[in-house]
């Protein structure tokens, strides 16, 4: 059984993100799906590479396309790699409604650092760049019209369950 990583305060996530090591050392790294409140899965359509139609929140089971890479870059904040070893970009780094994010980044730069923000009962938030969050419309469940990122405060669809 898959253990969920519950991130609370930042010395919780250092002992489960696991901060990079020494500065030559790769980045830690802990293999996850990502759960909406709905109870369904964040999909990376075609396993990453995208600029378009890039997630989907409706699985119901966990496959290759649901399963990401979370790498920690400090003790609080995190790239997520796709199954295509690409990463999810915050497109502007946040705040909007449309086109919010992309799965084609080949390096991580300032718009692929997300933070964590815990949230009780093992749910997190998911802090853009810009300070916004990243919203699962509806609590997940869609195909279309499925991540924002323009969220100012925490509310029921901005929590997430990283299931590691």
């Amino acid at each position: 059984m898959p253990r969920v990583l519950s991130i609370g305060a930042a010395a919780a996530v250092s002992a489960t993100l696991v901060t990079a090591p020494a500065a030559a050392a790769p980045p830690a790294a802990m293999n996850c799906s990502i759960q909406t409140r709905s109870g369904h899965y964040v999909t990376a359509v075609d396993g990453g590479g995208r600029a378009a139609d890039v997630v989907r929140t409706d699985a119901t089971t966990v496959g290759a396309a649901e399963r990401f890479q979370l790498i920690a870059l400090s003790a609080t904040t995190f790239a997520v790699r796709t199954a295509s070893k690409n990463y999810i970009t915050v497109v502007k780094g946040g705040g909007l409604r449309t086109d919010p994010i992309r799965s084609n980044a080949t390096t991580v730069g300032a718009t692929e650092r997300m933070g964590v923000v815990p949230i009780a009962g093992g749910w997190s938030a998911i802090r853009t760049p810009s300070g916004n969050y990243l919203t699962a419309v509806g609590g997940g469940g869609r195909r279309t019209d499925v991540v924002r990122s323009d969220a100012t405060a925490i509310g029921p669809d901005e929590r997430f369950k990283f299931n590691c």
